[in-house]
């Protein structure tokens, strides 16, 4: 149904279109990633979440909690016929390096998230987030702190 949705709404990305997005840049289990500009632009298989409605629920989650990294919906791609994929687009953090967990849980506290057990796992009366770890957070020369990809669910 997203694939036929996609197509009649001209939003429907060809798969071998999908490099014209920019510049492959880092992947992780979930999504491939293709820089162009200020952008960057996932190409999420599921992995993660199962279901384009839960991630699509993760996204609106992560906008209302890290706006400064929000997401909008780009397209869906895939095999014709076989798998969907959705793209988004996030601004790119330029010049940053990984923050630190000390950091990242100085961060979250401000926000008015409390720790975890586990690393990088976060909760507020709203939101547990977790995945919070170095790679999934930026740091930029001056110091300002965004997560760029994180697990949410609402509670």
């Amino acid at each position: 149904m997203a694939e036929q949705y996609a197509k009649e709404n001209g939003i429907w990305l060809s798969i071998d279109k999908v490099f014209d997005l920019g510049t492959p840049g880092p992947c992780g289990n979930e999504n491939d990633t293709y820089v162009k500009d200020d952008m960057i632009y996932k190409v999420n298989n599921l992995l993660n979440c199962g279901s384009i409605l839960r991630l699509f629920d993760k996204l609106l989650w992560h906008n209302d909690l890290f706006y400064d990294t929000a997401y909008s919906f780009y397209a869906f791609t895939g095999f014709d016929g076989r798998t969907v994929m959705p793209v988004f687009v996030q601004r790119l953090v330029k010049n940053a390096q990984p923050a630190t967990p000390i950091e990242i849980e100085t961060y979250m506290a401000a926000i008015g998230f409390t720790k975890k057990n586990n690393e990088g796992r976060f909760a507020n009366s709203m939101y547990e987030v977790w995945d919070l770890v170095p790679r999934n957070v930026l740091k930029d020369k001056d110091g300002d702190i965004y997560v760029v990809d994180a697990e949410i669910k609402g509670l």
